[in-house]
């Protein structure tokens, strides 16, 4: 069976150019999931009319606000709106319970039950290993961002075709492993030009493409600067894109 990709959001953590925050929609035969699901994810869902009970699986990549910052809107909106006690899960990070639980205290005080009474399942990410929950397998890297966001890429195998996900992150081998058998892999591309830490630039990428063996390359995360450069050899996402595997 064929897999829905959509591009909810591709955007930086500024939302340049008007772009939204990380968030990209999966769709197989058998369920929903998102990879990250940043402050703006909710609106980009009602955008795109999509059921928000219908989604079984968030897989975060790590705890910046513009890849995680959109749970607490997911829940209330899933309890409240939805009236949903049915349970869903979240994949991240070591900590992804704890970091939960903080975020929706923070963003709504008192709300926290919600989770609980929707049953809430956490799975921690494995770092060089594979997890299996229910009908996806999911494979994590450790990989070079801000240290305390607990910085992971993923690889994801869901219905025989695999899709990975750079998440923020410097030049690391760990892109290697992560692209590799890879029928899709996004990477983020922040910068244009030059090593700056913490993010990749198209000069970067473009010095080590040749080793990312996937079998797409799309880039996401991009600032003012890539989103407006005129020379470009690989596919840029936009928010609203959308194909299928």
């Amino acid at each position: 069976m064929a897999i829905e990709f959509k591009v909810l959001g591709c955007g930086d953590a500024f939302g340049s150019e008007g772009r939204f925050n990380t968030s990209f929609l999966i769709e197989s035969a058998e369920q929903k999931l998102l990879i990250d699901c940043g402050a703006s994810t909710l609106i980009r869902l009602k955008q795109e009319r999509v059921d928000i009970e219908e989604i079984s699986t968030i897989i975060v990549t790590h705890f910046h606000g513009d890849h995680y910052g959109g749970l607490p809107f997911f829940a209330i909106s899933r309890y409240v709106e939805a009236g949903s006690r049915e349970p869903y899960t979240i994949i991240g990070p070591v900590g992804i319970k704890e970091k939960t639980f903080q975020l929706q205290e923070a963003l709504y005080p008192g709300t926290s039950h919600m989770l609980e009474e929707m049953g809430v399942q956490f799975v921690e990410l494995k770092n060089k290993g594979w997890i299996d929950h229910h009908d996806l397998s999911v494979y994590s890297r450790e990989v070079i961002h801000s240290k305390p966001s607990n910085p992971h890429g993923v690889k994801i195998k869901i219905d025989g075709y695999v899709i990975s996900f750079s998440g923020d992150t410097e030049w690391t081998d760990a892109l290697v492993d992560l692209a590799d058998g890879s029928d899709l892999f996004i990477c983020e591309c922040n910068n244009y030009q030059g090593e700056k830490p913490a993010h990749l630039s198209y000069e970067t990428i473009l010095e080590h493409v040749d080793v990312l063996k996937a079998d797409r390359i799309y880039l996401t995360h991009m600032s003012t600067e890539v989103l407006n450069a005129h020379e470009f050899e690989l596919v840029r996402l936009a928010d609203g894109m959308e194909f299928t595997l």
